[in-house]
């Protein structure tokens, strides 16, 4: 069975929109991959390879579990949406106000 893209992401965010209730961010679909991303907060970006839309962070740490959320990273700059793959995280777009607990 094969998934036209738009049907995919439709999947993706009737499978995901349950867990994201409640969350004081919001990040959309990646806009390079259309994966789930979550808040990062980085040291720095290079350009991501093959790619005009998307950034390789640089000494990333995942922010999207900690109980009080803040908008303002712990050395500077605020937290980015961003995906991992393998050791890569791949940064697409700003964090987006979501729904307070």
């Amino acid at each position: 069975m094969h998934l036209s893209t738009s049907a995919a992401a439709i999947l993706a965010l009737s499978l995901a929109g349950p867990t994201m209730a409640g969350r004081p961010y919001f990040c959309p679909l990646a806009l390079d991959a259309k994966f789930l991303q979550v808040p990062y907060c980085c040291e720095g970006f290079v350009p991501a390879r093959d790619s005009k839309v998307s950034f390789e962070g640089v000494n990333c740490i995942d922010v999207s579990s900690d109980e009080d959320f803040v908008k303002t990273c712990p050395k500077g700059g605020t937290p980015k949406c961003c995906y991992s793959i393998g050791p890569k995280v791949i940064c697409t777009t700003e964090v987006g106000d979501g729904v307070d607990k």
